[in-house]
């Protein structure tokens, strides 16, 4: 089993950020678990979170037999 962290804002999850056209960045949103993005740091996640208004959230995946 694994520990993963996940950031999510209302029902949507944090998928990745991105340069936009202007030169700045933004962050791209998906609602559903399976494309979000997955970090192995507590604190990485916490900070992206922290720097939209979410929170993040532990994650166990297990390996399917």
């Amino acid at each position: 089993m694994k520990n993963v962290y996940v950031v999510r804002l209302g029902d949507l999850y944090y998928k990745e950020r991105e340069l936009s056209v202007t030169n700045t960045y933004r962050c791209t949103m998906t609602d559903s678990l399976n494309d979000a993005s997955f970090s192995e740091d507590f604190d990485s996640a916490k900070k992206i979170a922290e720097k939209i208004g979410g929170k993040a959230y532990k994650i166990n995946l297990e390996e399917a037999e």
